[in-house]
């Protein structure tokens, strides 16, 4: 696709209109920013601009001429595409092989075939492993007159800072959240109201929206958040834990249940401070929104947001069992502790739990 059909990253795409149509056109660029942004067809829509034979005035290509539609199709001799390789059970490989860079270097040491530049799209540049990187490093130094390197990562700190340092950045941004919601609309199929959530949820990206799309937890979020932000809650403590087990069982859905809970205290958070409903994740809750602020001040805000990312981190990062942590956030979520946990009292409900 063109670069002209890449939605809502102007200045990523005004950057390199620039390069093109300049004759400054950098031998290796690196696309930086959130999963399922653009980045990757921008990638493709910049090999296409580079290798067609009657670009438009702004740089970018044609898409009619006989490079354009090689390009397009993945078939142009002088566009490289590389990407983790499909597995036998249809996965992927965890990594980029040193062989496919060894392939790429073997294929460009021949001459051009067709165009007049040569591309090459490497695909979550992160996925490469040291011995990787250090092998294509060799050919970012010197990639022959005409070739261009597009690295495209959602993790740029991933990445070797000497494979960094030869690439001019080009970053991108999270898309609308209007934009989002549209491609969750003909994607997923959701209606109106669920997809303007979920593009809420998905902070910008329509890869992770569609994946939220498929959660069977969308369903249960109001009365999920009503259970676990219930200012009553200490009344039925019981509950709670039950509930807190309840979650446990299903590890697969905790992050959403996290983010879940991370989003609605944000949107506390704005309505305490004043702000429009537009600028809401639950926007359909709006109202219970607005009452529950009126029952916590800021601070107790931030506590249990704190609480919510510790406990997410110890489930995660440092193995601690889930059942206890989600218990004792249940508790603290329902007021048991408004005060700011310590760092030994967080550390603890590590320990606690192994």
């Amino acid at each position: 696709m063109p670069l002209r059909d890449v939605e809502a990253q102007d200045h990523a795409l005004d950057v390199l209109r620039r390069a093109l149509t300049g004759g400054r056109v950098h031998h290796a660029y690196l696309f930086a920013g959130p999963d399922g942004v653009g980045k990757t067809l921008a990638a493709r829509g910049m090999a296409e601009a580079l290798l067609c034979g009657a670009p438009r005035p702004d740089g970018d290509a044609c898409g009619e001429c006989h490079h354009c539609k090689r390009a397009r199709a993945g078939q142009h001799p002088d566009q490289h595409l590389i990407a983790r390789q499909a597995k036998a059970d249809g996965g992927l490989e965890q990594a980029i092989k040193i062989d496919q860079v060894r392939e790429l270097q073997r294929s460009l040491s021949f001459k051009r075939f067709e165009a007049a530049r040569r591309a090459v799209v490497i695909a979550e540049a992160e996925r490469m492993n040291t011995s990787t990187a250090n092998a294509l490093l060799k050919t970012l130094e010197e990639p022959g007159e005409g070739t261009h390197f597009v690295l495209v990562t959602g993790a740029p700190h991933l990445l070797l800072p000497t494979i960094l340092s030869r690439c001019q950045r080009v970053r991108f941004a999270p898309l609308p959240r209007p934009v989002v919601a549209r491609h969750l609309q003909a994607g997923a199929g959701l209606d109106g109201d669920t997809a303007d959530l979920v593009a809420g949820l998905a902070e910008g990206s329509v890869g992770r929206g569609l994946s939220l799309a498929k959660s069977p937890l969308l369903a249960e979020r109001a009365e999920l958040l009503a259970k676990l932000d219930d200012p009553r809650g200490l009344h039925d403590v019981a509950g709670r834990l039950d509930l807190a087990e309840a979650l446990a069982e299903k590890k697969e859905d905790l992050p959403l249940v996290f983010h879940l809970l991370r989003t609605w205290f944000r949107d506390l958070m704005l309505v305490r401070e004043g702000l429009p409903d537009e600028r809401l994740v639950h926007r359909d809750l709006a109202e219970r929104a607005r009452a529950r602020a009126t029952q916590l001040n800021g601070e107790q805000i931030l506590h249990r947001l704190a609480a919510i990312n510790a406990t997410e981190r110890g489930v995660f990062e440092q193995a601690a069992n889930a059942r206890l942590a989600l218990e004792t956030l249940a508790l603290r979520l329902a007021g048991a502790a408004d005060a700011r946990p310590s760092g030994d009292a967080a550390r603890g409900v590590v320990r606690g739990g192994r």
